[in-house]
């Protein structure tokens, strides 16, 4: 097997060049963008699609101060180009900062944030704060900023002051590149100042980005458009590049040549259809195929470190998943039974709105639908689906999930919420039972607590697997889904200090299959020794064997006490 060098988690261009790790190229977006570029550029892709690393691309292309990085882009598409780069490569003075780590619990916490990073902004260009040609008033600004003493007012007009300053030094205007400009606002919906941050931003942005003499153009990156809260306020020069747009909708995550040519570098095409159900299943703009970096560059990288690694859900373990269990919880209708529908590998017609704002993310199931649609989270079913189900004109899309990744993903968010719909007594008495063990009353209880908010559901044995598993989860006891232990694979092992359990879970299609499913489920227990691990294992010295049996809202169950000493 081929290997290639992989810097998980790598933003900065400059460092994946110069050392030598994998890059797939994304230059070829300034042969489509700079002959006509607009004044102002907002481009909205999901999280860890790989927004900063193509705004440090763009940086280091334009930047006037690193003219001796240019052999960084030998090679690369944007190089051929030899005409576009002699006008533009390090040409022009570059503002380039992200906002993603603005991470403040109030408006005054996240100034604080803000400031660091405008500050390391300025340290970064200090040639402005001894330059003659940059007015005194201007520099004082800059440097109160750059000692972290600015005030909210100074903060507001960064971006202006900084972007004038350069102008007067360098004699050009400035480039504008704010990787993550919404992170703020999110943050503020999140925590309560909310119209604060509006104004802030508004403030902050207009002031810079409505000024053409000192601004030879600005991009922004970020999840959501901020149409409504009038963020943009007065700048009738911004042009949206979504992902429902077919301009640049391949200019931020992987393509399927891209993914292939970065499987052939790596020696894996044979796991080329397992990545492609794991990871593919985006469409951005009306037929672009896309793929999420992350989620890739993770799954090859650890590949290469065992070959023997099987696809999981690497956007799981990143920050922002609790947007999908905040939604469910706070929804004013129930979500459950569509995301479900949606599991089951339906799809979801939707009028989708492009203007929705952080304020009103869960006013209505058309907001909800719309932000898991351009957070990543749901995706355009493809032409021919859409054609065959909706009549010309509706003005709606045809959503779907996109991949496994994501479907793995909804599914340890439902766990999670019905685990939290029981109360604490109701789970105690649950647990009581379970280790009693009265299979009638553990019975009662999860019909009483579980089922009755299940009806919408289709009713899948992993549905009822992971229910369970996320009722255990949230105990003290040990618990494990699916492990290898004798003759096969046990559903579910729980372990409370010297006691333990194996539980067997079986789905009917009619009530009357349960009592036999039950009675089939205790003796695959028995015949697959699933108990083996317990049974040698020393401070264990009451075994029990569970079987479930469901079918739709009805249940029935069988305990038995296999071991005891």
């Amino acid at each position: 097997m081929s290997e290639i060098k992989i810097l998980i988690g790598g933003e900065d261009f400059s460092e994946i060049r110069r050392d030598n790790y994998y890059y797939v190229d994304k230059t070829g977006f300034l042969n489509d963008f700079l002959p006509r570029s607009a004044i102002v550029s907002l481009i909205t892709r999901p999280r860890r699609f790989g927004k900063t690393l193509f705004m440090s691309m763009l940086s280091e292309f334009f930047d006037i101060r690193k003219k001796e990085n240019c052999n960084l882009f030998t090679g690369l598409k944007i190089s051929a180009n030899k005409e576009l780069c002699k006008e533009w490569m390090n040409q022009y003075p570059v503002i380039f900062f992200s906002l993603k780590d603005t991470e403040g619990n109030s408006f005054s916490d996240s100034l604080t944030e803000m400031q660091r990073t405008f500050s390391s902004v300025v340290i970064e260009n200090s040639i402005l704060l001894t330059s003659n040609a940059v007015d005194t008033t201007d520099k004082e600004v800059l440097s109160r900023i750059k000692e972290n003493r600015a005030t909210e007012s100074e903060l507001r007009s960064f971006l202006m002051i900084l972007a004038r300053a350069m102008h007067y030094h360098y004699h050009k205007p400035a480039i504008v590149l704010i990787d993550e400009y919404d992170a703020p606002v999110a943050k503020a919906e999140e925590n309560g100042y909310y119209d604060a941050m509006i104004k802030f931003m508004r403030i902050f942005l207009s002031s810079a980005l409505k000024t053409p003499r000192n601004l030879k153009f600005a991009i922004l990156t970020g999840c959501l458009r901020i149409t409504k809260e009038s963020i943009f306020t007065g700048l009738n020069n911004l042009k949206c590049f979504g992902i429902s747009d077919p301009k640049f909708a391949d200019a931020i995550g992987f393509t399927q040549v891209e993914v292939d040519k970065l499987l052939a570098d790596a020696g894996l095409t044979s796991r080329k259809e397992a990545i492609k159900t794991w990871y593919d299943g985006y469409l951005f703009g009306t037929k672009q195929e896309i793929y999420c970096p992350w989620s890739i560059m993770n799954y090859i990288d650890d590949v290469q470190d065992n070959p023997e690694t099987a696809p999981a859900a690497y956007w799981l373990n990143t920050s922002g998943n609790e947007l999908v269990q905040r939604l469910i919880a706070h929804s004013p209708t129930d979500l459950t039974d569509t995301i479900d529908f949606l599991l089951a590998g339906n799809v979801l017609p939707v009028r989708l709105n492009y203007a929705i704002n952080y304020k009103n993310l869960t006013s209505t199931p058309e907001n909800i639908w719309s932000l898991l649609y351009f957070a990543g989270y749901l995706t355009n079913a493809p032409k021919e689906v859409a054609d065959k189900l909706l009549l010309p004109g509706s003005g709606k899309n045809i959503l779907t999930i996109p991949n496994k990744e994501v479907a793995q993903i909804f599914e340890e968010e439902l766990k999670q919420w019905f685990s939290h719909r029981l109360t604490s007594s109701k789970r105690t008495e649950l647990y009581q039972a379970f280790w009693k063990p009265d299979a009638e009353l553990f019975v009662k209880l999860l019909s009483q607590t579980l089922l009755v908010s299940i009806s919408m559901f289709d009713y899948r044995e992993h549905f009822y697997h992971g229910l369970l598993t996320g009722i255990f989860l949230s105990t003290k006891a040990q618990t494990v889904s699916n492990l290898e232990t004798g003759e096969g694979r046990s559903d579910i092992l729980v372990q409370d200090e010297n006691m333990a359990a194996i539980i067997e879970v079986k789905r009917a299609k009619e009530e009357k299959e349960l009592p036999s499913l039950v009675e089939k489920g205790m003796q695959q227990i028995v015949d697959n020794q699933y108990d083996i691990r317990f049974r040698i294992n020393p401070s264990i010295n009451t075994i029990l064997h569970w079987s479930i049996a469901f079918c739709k809202k009805s249940c029935m169950a069988k305990a038995l006490v296999a071991s005891t000493l």
